[in-house]
């Protein structure tokens, strides 16, 4: 009898990745693991850690560093501390059901994605300990949920933004960035001339 019920789960799961797949209904946890797989593209992974991250898979629930709510939708990826280098996919923008995403102490380099400020249910941004550069993005002050944000010790540059979910975070969210400017940072930014 066990043997039947695992005939009749694999038939569940074949057929929703046929539905999801074939006729191009659009299936949320579908499109989140496409979007994480395409993080994962852009990543150097030496260890390994992502090798979960299996895109014949529908459900990037399975996936070690991903938990998701009971609706099946991705709310967290954990990969501090993973060895990863590589950029940002924009495509984490994606990810509209998630709320903490911590990246902290990896190599991470290239610009941080404007599409981060597409994540209206972000709670948690930890970056810190990365070699991101560039501009932080002015699309971060709309994240209303937003109540913990570490950018600390990359080599972010230009004006910090102001306004918005931004206005909450001190010194300490952003330090150990030289290249930063404005009041927060406690240092001035040169007019362009």
């Amino acid at each position: 009898m066990a043997a039947d019920s695992m005939l009749i789960v694999m038939f569940l799961l074949v057929e929703g990745f046929v539905v999801c797949n074939l006729f191009s209904v659009q299936c949320n946890a579908s499109a989140e693991g496409d979007a994480l797989i395409d993080v994962k593209k852009m990543l150097h992974d030496p260890q390994n850690v992502l090798e979960s991250w299996d895109p014949s898979l529908v459900n990037p629930c399975t996936w070690f560093h991903v938990t998701c709510n009971n609706n099946q939708h991705v709310t967290r990826v954990d990969l501090a501390i993973s060895d990863l280098s590589g950029t940002l996919s924009p495509r984490i923008g994606d990810l509209a059901n998630l709320q903490y995403l911590h990246l902290f102490r990896n190599s991470l380099s290239g610009n941080l994605p404007t599409s981060l400020g597409k994540l209206k249910n972000l709670i948690a941004l930890d970056l810190s300990g990365n070699k991101f550069s560039g501009k932080i993005p002015t699309s971060l002050a709309q994240l209303s949920n937003l109540r913990f944000l570490n950018l600390s010790n990359n080599q972010l540059s230009g004006p910090v933004p102001t306004g918005g979910s931004l206005s909450i975070f001190g010194y300490n969210s952003f330090k150990g960035n030289p290249g930063l400017c404005g009041g927060v940072v406690h240092k001035p930014c040169r007019r362009m001339e």
